[in-house]
């Protein structure tokens, strides 16, 4: 009799235990990518180098990066791809030190590495910045790891092309703005995920640059 009411006890433990955890889940915000939550998809990917990568042991943990999606057929109606590429000059020397720059096919059938590697030659793409492509589903779910933090007018079903992804993989801090918004503004950002200089003698003011002094011309298109 102790045994079967033993049981029942257990079991009604259990299903509150289980009920505790969904809640959690539904109410509290995802643990960020820095303490070990929700790391991005570790699929396959090649660049237009020939070289294989896994997409976040090799290309995000540790990094500091710029994201983009991308097709280049897409390159007429969209050119993404010329936009992002005003950004990689003005990072110059930081380029593929500092920051690396992704665009990843979302049409991979179309580009293989052949086209992707051509593209590159012909619109000279400087070593830093990788044109990458995997399987259409692991695209999809690459994407969708990103979307978690954008904003939720932001958010629409398949891959948001329209936006750019910036973030440090180091400590899982993300955020976006439009593909073509201005290509200053993006270096500013990515600044304030690099690392610093030590600490000198000369005191200087932290954070993000004062807005008083300097107006982000697309404050109101960014998450």
């Amino acid at each position: 009799m102790n045994n079967k009411k033993a049981q029942k006890v257990s079991a009604h433990s259990m299903s509150k235990m289980e009920l505790r955890d969904l809640l959690i889940k539904a109410l509290l915000p995802p643990p960020t990518q820095g303490r070990g939550g929700n790391q991005f998809p570790d699929v396959a990917v090649t660049s237009h180098t020939g070289e294989a990568y896994r997409f976040y042991s090799d290309l995000i943990r540790d990094k500091v990066v710029l994201v983009q999606f991308m097709s280049i057929d897409s390159q007429k109606q969209f050119p993404s791809l010329e936009h992002f590429s005003q950004i990689a000059q003005r990072l110059g020397d930081k380029l593929g030190k500092e920051v690396s720059l992704y665009s990843i096919t979302t049409d991979p059938e179309k580009d293989t590495e052949e086209r992707l590697a051509a593209y590159a030659e012909e619109h000279r793409i400087p070593a830093g910045w990788h044109l990458l492509r995997s399987s259409e589903d692991d695209a999809k779910a690459i994407s969708g790891r990103f979307g978690r933090h954008l904003s939720k007018h932001h958010h629409h079903e398949g891959i948001n092309m329209r936006m750019v992804h910036y973030g440090n993989g180091r400590v899982g801090l993300w955020g976006a703005f439009a593909t073509d918004a201005d290509p200053d503004m993006a270096v500013t950002r990515l600044g304030w995920l690099q690392n610093g200089s030590p600490a000198g003698s000369e005191v200087k003011r932290a954070g993000p640059v004062n807005l008083s002094q300097q107006k982000d011309k697309n404050s109101n298109r960014d998450v």
